[in-house]
């Protein structure tokens, strides 16, 4: 008998220890909850995008209701996918700010380091790989690159360096060549002056013509990348809802600017398709009446 009644405080007190466990996991979910929703709110000085943590916060939201009428039904429990999710979002807030500081702070430097009169195609795209990684909120992506742009801007800083310095001991032997030939200098300058005045309508129109067949590839990459994106969503389900509605928002932008620059070209290269058919008719008329 005196074996029954331990067995029994023994299984009661096991219950209360488990009530005990499964209450504190729920209040660790909610202070979780909690902190996430705050963890978000702080983001919203950086004006950016905040679907993939509303995603991660919903899911970590109706992960513990799930929780919450399992343990009102007095079910087994489990609270730990939640506090996973809220965490996640925590560390991605983390991860958020240091990446967007960070990125600040290279900008200010690349502004000031770098002069306004030398090209720096490569760091540019970096700079908008970086842009796109954060439109789409993988700011785990953004640190390597900015460690990537970091080495470019010094790498294009050494050559600019090295440029310089033979620019400047060769100036004295230019400086030289002009003086002993700048007759010759100016006949080149003004026959290339006199080619221009004569072929720039052509020169303006196979310029624009270029210009227009660049344009009309990018929207055709656009499309073939918008399209990509839908197999990955719909077909394949590759990505989630939140990189895709990016992806789509991202492409549809860059298409309807395409499309706006696209008409304006298209007036330009008329205008000068009609001023060299009309120079063509006047050189027409001009032979005609040299032959009578």
């Amino acid at each position: 008998m005196r074996g029954v009644v331990i067995l029994f405080v023994l299984v009661c007190s096991l219950c209360f220890i488990s009530a005990e466990v499964n209450l504190t996991q729920q209040q660790i979910t909610v202070n979780c909850i909690n902190d996430s929703i705050v963890a978000i709110e702080s983001l919203s000085v950086y004006n950016i995008s905040l679907i993939r943590f509303n995603d991660s916060l919903t899911t970590a939201q109706q992960l513990y209701e799930a929780q919450a009428v399992l343990e009102a039904n007095r079910k087994k429990t489990n609270y730990d996918t939640a506090i996973s999710y809220c965490n996640q979002i925590i560390e991605l807030k983390n991860t958020a700010i240091e990446a967007l500081d960070s990125y600040g702070v290279f900008l200010s430097f690349y502004n000031e380091t770098t002069d306004s009169n030398v090209e720096t195609p490569s760091v540019d795209i970096i700079i908008a790989q970086i842009d796109a990684e954060i439109a789409g909120e993988r700011y785990e992506n953004v640190m390597p690159l900015l460690d990537q742009a970091y080495d470019e801007v010094s790498r294009i800083k050494s050559d600019q360096t090295a440029i310089t310095l033979a620019y400047s001991v060769a100036t004295k032997g230019v400086g030289e060549f002009i003086k002993s030939n700048w007759i010759f200098l100016v006949s080149i300058v003004v026959l290339l002056l006199m080619f221009y005045l004569l072929y720039r309508t052509k020169i303006s129109l196979w310029l624009l013509n270029r210009k227009m067949n660049s344009l009309l590839l990018r929207k055709d990459t656009l499309k073939k990348l918008m399209s990509e994106a839908q197999k990955d969503y719909f077909q394949s389900g590759k990505i989630p809802e939140s990189e895709y509605r990016i992806k789509i928002k991202n492409f549809g932008e860059l298409v309807r600017d395409i499309d706006r620059q696209v008409p304006l070209i298209q007036q330009d290269i008329a205008r000068y398709s009609f001023a060299t058919k009309q120079k063509l008719k006047e050189k027409d008329k001009e032979r005609l009446k040299s032959a009578r």
